[in-house]
């Protein structure tokens, strides 16, 4: 079955401390968004791309991907002030009959065609697929002003990773019914499990981390030069 990718890159950004946007930042002499994109620019199931940027971005955009990308392979699509509006908005500009929809976040560009390729069995089989990786810390619930509510069992906490991959019309439901219900969730399985259908959890991988603060540059970086193991 083939797949639709669509990377959200409207995102501010802003724990980098810096003007210039994270997915725009350069990473070992590439930017972000271009290394994210060129994941599914890779592989064959991925038939159609859309990048959602930021409102007004498009040449911008098109002029950082052009040494680094092939643009007659990828949509640029405005966002919206939410990530959800974006996405939504990314959806929407889809052309394809492709059955498969992969989510992913612009600022997570070390994710390998490994993962993508479990992603796209996992959900064939169950509808909607997810990246996770066990924690090692322990989790504390707080109240508002800073006390522990709770310890719950770590064994049974995951973090949740991107890219995260659902049959067609399962997210495009959901999507549509977190519209209509003015719901807010900070990914997209969140919104299928609205639903009340199954995520199902594959392994995520280390080395695919999100790019939020210079840290986080600094380590991607590290892991490409092979001087941090993956």
């Amino acid at each position: 079955m083939e797949a639709v990718a669509l990377v959200a890159a409207a995102g501010a950004g802003l724990r980098m401390n810096t003007t210039t946007l994270k997915q725009y930042l350069m990473l070992e002499g590439v930017p972000v968004l271009a290394r994210s994109l060129k994941i599914f620019l890779d592989h064959p199931t991925v038939k159609e791309i859309i990048a959602v940027i930021p409102p007004g971005d498009a040449d911008a955009v098109a002029g950082l991907l052009k040494p680094y990308c092939p643009l007659n392979r990828i949509s640029l699509v405005e966002g919206g002030s939410t990530r959800r509006e974006s996405v939504s908005r990314g959806l929407k500009a889809i052309t394809s009959d492709a059955g498969l929809i992969c989510i992913h976040d612009a600022a997570r560009p070390l994710a390998s065609a490994g993962l993508l390729d479990n992603l796209f069995e996992a959900a064939l089989r169950w509808g909607a697929a997810v990246p996770v990786l066990t924690l090692s810390d322990t989790v504390k619930e707080i109240d508002n002003d800073g006390f522990v509510r709770l310890t719950p069992e770590r064994e049974k906490l995951r973090l949740v990773q991107t890219p995260q991959v659902f049959l067609r019309q399962l997210i495009m439901l959901a999507y549509e019914e977190a519209l209509t219900g003015k719901m807010t969730a900070t990914d997209d399985a969140s919104l299928v499990e609205c639903l009340g259908k199954p995520v199902i959890t594959i392994p995520g991988e280390p080395a695919n981390l999100k790019i939020t603060s210079p840290h986080d540059l600094l380590l991607a970086s590290l892991m490409l030069k092979g001087a941090v193991n993956n």
